[in-house]
């Protein structure tokens, strides 16, 4: 990371002393299939409004979801994860958002959760309001762990974040952080070519694909077992991550979850000289943000590192959605700060470090127990 000097924070207005503030209430959705639909004519609209106010406050670029995707996603359900709703009201007035997500087919011990309070409504409770209700969702699911995300500019000071703050307050210690890096397009000209050329030494017997749309049939069960991959082989600093499970239909049920979202996908994958599928990486594109592709995962198996597929894979990912996506203007990508090989390949390509977002989890217990401090 290139050093910046520090900025502040934004301030936070103090609670006015004149009196004292009304309750807050939460509403929230249900595993129901109708209360969903029921609670999204009602307060969708109100609970992204302040979503996004409460996670693009201090951050140039958020890279938040867009409307169209999440509004699709309530309405859709999954049958990998239940997704949980929570809208906080004060005096008929929305002032916060939540959400809370729980695997169904692994990790059953997790709940995580997204906070989002936006700058005129923070230190009046909201946020505590709104832990507090999602911990009783994940304690009525069974879940004994809470994860949760803070996100915010590499030159703002961690220490003053309010995010990071609260979070700490709340009992939130163990973690990993990622580093958010963007590459701007288009690519120099010749930049992806050297980089190929470079590379293609290291990788003699290997062969790579990349196409767009969904997996061949062919190549489901592999690339499934390559997303499972993702769960073990890619760095999780702290987090008690268990492995994922994955196989054809769980890739075909995310597949159908984004084109239901509006967003389309490029994948390249790599192929020993036995054939065997071993690295693959993805770009998505969403409909509703056409000018950001998204770098999804990116996995080389632990037993085929060393040839630079991670590079090549990239570049056969990129060139094609490029190719397809004109209007693109810029990749987004996420990675684990102690992830040095996958960092060194991202700034060769060009991704500039912009963001740093701090997972972090604790004990549903302890974090009750802070909360009632």
């Amino acid at each position: 990371m290139r050093p910046t000097p520090s900025v502040p924070t934004p301030p936070v207005p103090a609670a006015p002393a004149s009196a004292a503030p009304a309750p807050v209430v939460v509403t929230s959705t249900s595993s129901d299939a109708a209360d969903r639909s029921g609670w999204a004519a009602r307060h969708f609209d109100a609970w992204y409004d302040e979503l996004v106010a409460g996670q693009s406050a201090g951050r140039p670029d958020p890279a938040c979801w867009q409307r169209a995707e999440l509004r699709a996603e309530l309405e859709r359900g999954s049958a990998e994860e239940r997704v949980h709703w929570l809208l906080a009201h004060r005096d008929g007035r929305a002032v916060g958002a939540a959400e809370v997500r729980l695997t169904l087919l692994d990790n059953l011990h997790v709940a995580a959760v997204e906070l989002a309070v936006g700058p005129e409504h923070r230190r009046r409770g909201v946020g505590t309001r709104l832990l507090g209700a999602a911990l009783d969702v994940a304690a009525a699911a069974g879940r004994t762990s809470v994860r949760t995300a803070v996100e915010h500019p590499v030159q703002a000071d961690p220490a003053r974040w309010p995010g990071l703050l609260a979070a700490r307050r709340w009992g939130f210690e163990r973690g990993r952080s990622e580093a958010r890096r963007q590459l701007q397009l288009p690519v120099p000209a010749g930049r992806l070519e050297a980089l190929e050329a470079g590379a293609r030494p290291h990788a003699e017997g290997y062969r790579l694909r990349a196409w767009a749309g969904p997996v061949p049939e062919q190549d489901l069960d592999a690339v499934a077992a390559l997303a499972a991959r993702m769960s073990t082989d890619a760095p999780s600093g702290d987090l008690r991550v268990e492995p994922e499970a994955w196989d054809a239909a769980r890739v075909r049920e995310n597949e159908a979850a984004r084109a239901a979202q509006g967003r389309r996908q490029w994948l390249a994958v790599a192929a020993a000289p036995s054939g065997e599928l071993v690295g693959y990486t993805m770009l998505v594109q969403s409909a509703h943000e056409p000018e950001r592709l998204l770098q999804w995962d990116t996995l080389v198996v632990r037993e085929h590192r060393g040839h630079r597929l991670g590079t090549l894979l990239k570049v056969a990912c990129l060139r094609a959605a490029v190719a397809d996506a004109p209007q693109a203007r810029r990749v987004t990508t996420w990675n684990a700060v102690s992830n040095a090989p996958m960092i060194a390949v991202n700034e060769a390509l060009g991704f500039r470090w912009d963001e740093t977002v701090e997972e972090l989890e604790a004990d549903v217990a302890d974090v009750r127990a802070a909360l009632a401090r």
